[in-house]
């Protein structure tokens, strides 16, 4: 049908309404970015502290790990110090002494002061109250050895040196040819002397960490490489030749003998049970008898200050103790004397 001539020329007058295209505004703008930038840092610091605190847990049990393992390991040693018990002559200086009765026709008298018996092997004359005793001294076991009359156990709070008998494995009688003049060789022996001490960081001519040169450059040593590496040491030689070496003034090569074990460890220390109270030094010479029982504790840097490397007032160091009870130890008997004394 044909459109009304009205109707065409209404629509053809009409004017076209143009709609404008929407868009952000500047502060629109400005508000977004910096949201976003809020949400990234919120979530990029949730991950750090998640990662942190997943470094913290795996550290921690890290050093779980580390101190049993030293812990046994410390135990072992401790278990197998032995210490010798002098010979009792008194049935063979009786027995001697009714023989040499006997021949000259007299009674049996009591061997005195008078009696040689040195053919024998005994020396009667000297009393053991008059000896001559020499005292052992515990010396600096990070720079030398203190040597025992007999085997036994030496130590104060912070060091240790345990004479311990046990099987040489059959590594340990193939025999290498030593790299450094500067310490000493070990020699298969069933009787070895073990230390234990810390030894600070950064003491040069220690024990070195061979761990610690690894991926550094050999090239051009710098002074940091030619310091040592602080932590827990373990010093195993031949009783014989620690004696020697301590005796003929080799105190600087035994500074550089050892094994460092745990860099992580700060700090160690010992306590001795003597079956009434806790004693902070020992040594078998002069108690005659090892302790009963031997406190070990353990210090390392709490995780969190070890990973993050902040000092705050909160920092806290890790403790772990153990008490090893020695086979071989006797409670120490008190002459009438000392009981007297103490009021007893």
């Amino acid at each position: 049908a044909a459109v009304p001539p009205a109707l065409t020329k209404s629509a053809a007058s009409k004017p076209t309404k143009i709609t404008a295209r929407g868009g952000f505004t500047l502060l629109e703008l400005l508000l977004t970015l910096s949201l976003a930038v809020v949400l990234i840092g919120l979530v990029g610091g949730a991950m750090r502290f998640y990662a942190i605190d997943m470094n913290v847990r795996d550290m921690d049990i890290r050093q779980t790990q580390l101190a049993a393992a030293v812990m046994q390991m410390i135990e072992n040693d401790l278990r197998a110090t032995l210490h010798g018990e002098p010979i009792d002559t008194s049935g063979l200086e009786a027995l001697l002494a009714a023989t040499a009765a006997n021949v000259s026709g007299g009674g049996a008298q009591p061997v005195g002061a008078d009696e040689d018996l040195s053919a024998a092997g005994i020396d009667s004359g000297i009393s053991s109250d008059d000896a001559m005793i020499e005292e052992t001294s515990l010396a600096d076991l990070e720079s030398g050895t203190a040597v025992l009359q007999s085997p036994g156990l030496i130590g104060n709070q912070t060091q240790i040196q345990i004479d311990l008998s046990r099987l040489p494995r059959l590594e340990e009688y193939m025999a290498f040819l030593d790299q450094s003049v500067a310490n000493i060789d070990d020699v298969p022996s069933d009787l070895k002397t073990v230390s234990y001490f810390v030894q600070p960081a950064g003491v040069v001519g220690g024990i070195q960490d061979p761990l610690s040169q690894v991926g550094v450059s050999t090239v051009e040593p710098t002074a940091l490489s030619e310091a040592s590496t602080g932590g827990l040491v373990r010093r195993s030689l031949d009783r014989a030749a620690t004696v020697y070496a301590a005796s003929t003034g080799g105190a600087a090569m035994l500074n550089q003998t050892g094994e460092l074990l745990a860099p992580e460890i700060t700090a160690i220390e010992f306590g001795y049970w003597d079956g009434v109270t806790w004693q902070l030094e020992w040594s078998s010479d002069e108690y005659g008898e090892l302790p009963l029982a031997v406190q070990v504790r353990l210090y390392m840097a709490d995780p969190q200050t070890a990973i993050t490397g902040e000092i705050t007032e909160t920092s806290t160091t890790r403790t772990f103790m153990h008490v090893v009870r020695l086979p071989m130890a006797r409670p120490i008997e008190e002459e009438e004397t000392d009981l007297l004394e103490a009021g007893i």
